[in-house]
């Protein structure tokens, strides 16, 4: 393991010069704007989209969209889980974050086939001639939504974290330009918004359905690829393990010992620390207080 807890991509040694800094943080900055002119844009105009294209009614389109943004955040802890536990977050980003390029791309192929969704009409004027999404098309939907939100939700939680990762916090230097990399962040969301909001939203309402969720999709897909180009230099944080295997262990061993006697001394505490056992009981006071 490398000291800090911090390998490359190979799992080797890393090298400061090489890996990590602002070069690497680039390679995700790209992402954090190209995704976010894919993301934001549909996450204000999906109502739009499930109401006048697959005719379903106000509500439902609207409780259709917040399952969606929940099923997100739900993914997000999964994300967060898996990447701090068990495989890095570059790894958990580029093997899961394709889901949200796959689910465009389904919803734009969706979008693009007549057969898949319902015809056109005006469901303001035309509201019994009408037909709502319904069987393999809505299943195709209901798939191509949660997909994005899958693979959505990977790349959320963990893009942030990795750019962390990327600057020494113990490094002064490195500390300062981990703080301007959240700027940096911060303002490609809202400078990728913004290019989402007037773009995406005029191909969506002018060009087609279709055209738009395609360019998210090419966005989306474009974000990933230059993250992967920057696979050699990130820096990794090598996973600890779950979590959860540690505060079981804590129980199973505080409820072997809940018969032990407490020592009335504290130097009988001391005496009972023998072998390789350490011992850090010296290191607090003793009182009667959670006995």
């Amino acid at each position: 393991m490398a000291p800090g807890g911090f390998v490359d991509w190979r799992g080797n040694t890393i090298n400061k010069e090489v890996h990590g800094g602002v070069r690497a943080a680039w390679f995700l900055y790209v992402l954090t704007v190209v995704s976010n002119v894919a993301i934001i844009p549909n996450l204000l105009n999906l109502v739009s989209y499930l109401h006048g294209t697959m005719h379903m009614g106000v509500s439902g389109s609207a409780t259709t969209t917040t399952n969606v943004f929940g099923a997100t955040s739900g993914f997000a802890l999964i994300g967060a889980f898996l990447s701090d536990s068990y495989i890095t977050r570059s790894r958990t980003m580029l093997l899961l974050g394709p889901f949200m390029f796959l689910g465009y791309g389904l919803l734009a192929l969706q979008a693009y086939l007549p057969s898949l969704h319902p015809p056109p009409c005006n469901i303001e004027t035309e509201l019994t001639n009408c037909k709502k999404v319904h069987g393999w098309n809505a299943t195709l939907l209901y798939t191509a939504l949660y997909m994005s939100a899958f693979g959505d939700g990977f790349i959320r939680v963990c893009l942030p974290s990795l750019g962390a990762d990327q600057f020494d916090h113990e490094d002064p230097s490195e500390s300062c330009q981990r703080s301007s990399f959240f700027n940096w962040y911060t303002f490609g969301i809202s400078s990728g918004g913004f290019v989402g909001l007037i773009f995406i939203v005029w191909l969506e309402n002018y060009k087609g359905w279709d055209i738009g969720l395609g360019v998210c999709a090419i966005l989306i897909l474009l974000g990933l690829l230059v993250v992967a180009a920057g696979l050699p230099f990130y820096r990794n944080q090598v996973p600890e393990g779950s979590p959860l295997t540690r505060i079981l262990q804590v129980l199973v061993v505080a409820f072997r010992n809940r018969k032990l006697e407490l020592p009335e001394k504290l130097e009988e505490a001391q005496e009972g620390c023998t072998g390789t056992r350490t011992c850090s009981v010296d290191a607090l006071s003793q009182t009667d207080n959670l006995k």
